[in-house]
């Protein structure tokens, strides 16, 4: 039992690790744009899809097809945002939801008629093996996920806190008419926001379809797990999302390990009706990040 423990501790890491990167992203334009986005899944979507072509197809290396995926699905978001959002941005927030969901309808039958119902795979051959720690074994493959995703969210963290363009966003979130004031150009923070939230929903659907397998539906239970961990973190904080993550990704892992696989997404929702209950903000919802 002690082995399967360790086990489940790095698997649920892992798990963590990667469903950070989604609620990263989305507790991003909500806490600075005030939009919920739920075309987020699709955005995760296309990014493994574009990881894919350049890796399957055209044989890219694997770490600068992460890369252009970034930066193809961030360039989207900045489209995105520039067409669809900002034309709604001082309506009510329900006219940016329904738009978020015809996006996301948009996308994935886009994606769907072009590509087909086949499921792909991302090959990785350079990250083959495991290693073991404590009873515990993970593959390269995952460690190379988990480095990643690290490098990722510290860089992410650094820009926030010690760039002029992290005092923009924090000055935005607080208070968007006063940053303007200080002439901080909304626009454009709105848009490069949105363009790093989709950026990192891409290199989540890259690393996650070299895991596993990528298909035109694949956006869905990843979008809509990332708005139950926002939730449960507190919406719009950027550690409420990546304890959120963890979380989430732990009380599966040890639900699969304690119970029974199949009920890992019904221990989410039930996560989400408690804190809900017990703290209707989220266990970070007052703080600003």
């Amino acid at each position: 039992m002690g082995d399967q423990i360790m086990q489940s501790i790095v698997n649920g890491w892992v798990s963590g690790s990667i469903y950070g990167l989604m609620a990263i992203g989305f507790t991003l334009v909500f806490g600075i744009m005030h939009v919920i986005n739920l075309a987020h899944g699709e955005l995760y979507m296309l990014g493994a899809f574009s990881t894919f072509i350049m890796v399957g197809i055209y044989q890219v290396n694997f770490f600068v097809a992460i890369l252009a995926a970034m930066l193809i699905v961030g360039c989207l978001g900045f489209l995105i945002e520039r067409y669809i959002f900002r034309p709604l941005r001082n309506t009510a927030m329900l006219n940016t939801l329904l738009a978020s969901i015809g996006l996301s309808i948009f996308i994935s039958n886009l994606v769907l008629k072009i590509a087909g119902t086949g499921m792909r795979s991302i090959p990785v051959p350079f990250a083959k093996g495991n290693l073991e720690f404590f009873g515990a074994v993970i593959s390269v493959h995952r460690l190379m996920v988990l480095l990643l995703t690290a490098l990722l969210v510290a860089g992410l963290f650094w820009v926030i806190k010690y760039t002029k363009f992290g005092r923009s966003l924090r000055a935005t979130s607080q208070d968007t008419d006063a940053a303007a004031l200080m002439g901080v150009n909304i626009n454009l923070t709105y848009g490069i926001v949105f363009a790093i939230s989709a950026g990192m929903a891409a290199m989540a659907g890259g690393l996650i379809g070299s895991l596993y397998v990528v298909d035109a539906t694949m956006g869905l239970g990843p979008g809509l797990k990332a708005f139950i961990i926002v939730i449960l973190g507190g919406m719009g904080s950027v550690v409420g999302a990546i304890a959120g993550a963890f979380i989430m990704g732990y009380a599966e892992t040890f639900t699969s390990l304690f119970w029974a696989a199949s009920y890992q997404d019904l221990v989410g929702y039930i996560l989400l009706i408690l804190v809900l209950l017990l703290k209707p903000n989220g266990l970070f919802g007052g703080v600003k990040r």
